[in-house]
């Protein structure tokens, strides 16, 4: 199962808003001024998303890989 620490427990993995909230992070970065203690705390919310997505498509490939078996 995974593991999505910033989220309730009952509430389903959505990949696309997870998505849409990493992406807005990184268009925050790109921009021309931010703040640096700021910019460490949308990292370490980055670092956990991409691991949860990461998670979340390790999953569905070995759900696949069953499937096609």
């Amino acid at each position: 199962m995974i593991s999505l620490n910033h989220m309730p427990a009952k509430e389903k993995f959505n990949f696309a808003k997870s998505y849409a909230e990493l992406q807005k992070i990184v268009e925050w970065f790109e921009k021309e001024d931010i703040d640096l203690e700021e910019g460490i705390k949308k990292f370490e919310d980055g670092s956990k998303i991409v691991k949860e997505l990461k998670e979340y498509l390790d999953t569905m490939e070995n759900k696949i890989k069953e499937l096609k078996k």
